[in-house]
């Protein structure tokens, strides 16, 4: 399984410069921070370094994002 955070957090950051705010820019930390989430946790989600995903963390990041379960995590093999 495959987390897409990597790809949400520049699709908000692109958003934002495209508004004219660069200086808002999402990091893990603020996303963190936002959600109330541990930053530990989601840096294992942004470099596909986990194995199990607490059910309330993904429903946080789908509520932040305003996203399906489809849109953040995608089926397939992870590389070694």
């Amino acid at each position: 399984m495959i987390c897409r955070l990597p790809s949400l957090i520049d699709e908000r950051n692109l958003k934002l410069s495209e508004a004219g705010k660069p200086d808002k820019r999402l990091t893990q930390r603020k996303l963190a921070e936002d959600i109330d989430v541990a930053t530990t946790t989601l840096n294992r989600l942004y470099n596909n370094d986990f194995t199990r995903v607490d059910v309330n963390t993904i429903e946080r990041l789908c509520n932040y994002f305003e996203c399906e379960v489809g849109d953040l995590f995608v089926l397939r093999e992870v590389e070694p």
